[in-house]
């Protein structure tokens, strides 16, 4: 009876690795803290079972001395290939100002990982807040390579932020800060975005 005990703790323990590797918690990714303007939005997820292949920003281009700057107010993200238009699109809150750019897209891979744009407290000039943004899709050989947005240049790239290796993004949320009655307003500041297990590429 000790011999069969001497092997039941590591068959035990090979089980219980495999099983909690076989099955992960969604996880949550939320942008590096460098602006904390606004309230967050509402959390919007994609339809169970899908996950988002593409993006678009909304911006307000640069005005300069004429008026204040405010940079990317939204972000739309798809739950499926962006080229159809029966696609779900999920975005949270976002500012008023500015349009929607172009369609950036994984597919048919998936965005697993991002990263903003980000400019700091300018004291007592313009702050704009977020800027632009990266996305890195699970279908890239390279993973360091990045989708690029259309947004504006001004700030610094913050920490980029992934999902699990078997997960992708299927949820966010946003902080917006409401420009209404202010001089100075950066409208989007951070997202949340959830990581849901997907078996796709």
């Amino acid at each position: 009876m000790e011999h069969n005990n001497k092997y039941l703790l590591p068959l035990l323990t090979l089980l219980v690795v495999f099983i909690s590797g076989a099955t992960s918690e969604n996880l949550n990714i939320t942008s590096p803290l460098i602006t904390n303007w606004g309230v967050w939005g509402y959390f919007e997820k994609c339809p169970d079972g899908l996950a988002v292949q593409g993006f678009q920003l909304k911006t307000q281009r640069f005005i300069g001395i004429l008026g204040d700057d405010t940079a990317v107010n939204g972000l739309n993200l798809f739950c499926g290939d962006p080229r159809n238009q029966s696609t779900t699109v999920i975005s949270s809150n976002s500012g008023s100002k500015g349009e929607y750019g172009s369609i950036y897209s994984c597919f048919p891979g998936y965005i697993n990982g991002f990263q903003l744009r980000v400019e700091t407290n300018q004291g007592n000039g313009d702050d704009t807040a977020t800027n632009n943004i990266r996305v890195y899709c699970s279908n890239e050989p390279d993973p360091t390579r990045y989708v690029e947005g259309d947004g504006l240049n001004f700030g610094i790239w913050s920490e980029a932020r992934w999902c699990f290796s078997t997960q992708r993004i299927c949820g966010i949320q946003t902080q917006v800060e409401d420009c209404s009655g202010t001089d100075d307003c950066t409208s989007l500041n951070n997202i949340l975005t959830e990581c849901c297990d997907i078996e796709l590429p």
